[in-house]
């Protein structure tokens, strides 16, 4: 199995997941300008396909999206040997607590509500992220 994250940079790798573009861009450019490098996913379905042959050291996914939405990819995630420790921060224009249980019963290690800056964002994914930021494993094909 390959790892999923550059060795010499541990957890450099963050997949963002969201249907809407500006997001995805705005996103990526907090990112990159702290240092990450970006994988995007348009919804959950696409986001298992880039897990397929990508790797990542976080996921950081809408709530609502077609195809698949922000909890259905997270249990996808928790269910799957691979990927049962991977940090999930999902982000959201919701703020209600149901919503927010739903998530965290799902499996996210974080719930952030829009719009976020890029501190915050910061902020969480160092939180999550685990002391030694090992590499997860992609699943062999």
């Amino acid at each position: 199995m390959k790892p999923i994250m550059d060795e010499t940079h541990p957890g450099s790798v963050i997949l963002v997941v969201d249907d809407c573009r500006m997001t995805r861009r705005l996103l990526s450019m907090y990112l990159r300008g702290a240092g990450y490098e970006v994988i995007v996913a348009e919804n959950g379905l696409d986001a298992l396909e880039k897990l397929g042959r990508e790797s990542c050291a976080v996921v950081i996914t809408d709530l609502n999206m077609p195809q698949m939405n922000g909890i259905e990819l997270t249990r996808s995630l928790k269910d799957h040997p691979c990927y049962q420790d991977l940090p999930v921060i999902m982000l959201t224009t919701q703020g209600e607590e149901r919503e927010r249980n739903s998530g965290l019963e799902a499996g996210v290690s974080a719930f952030l509500t829009k719009p976020i800056t890029q501190e915050l964002l910061i902020t969480e994914i160092a939180r999550v992220l685990p002391p030694a930021c090992q590499a997860v494993p992609a699943p062999m094909a």
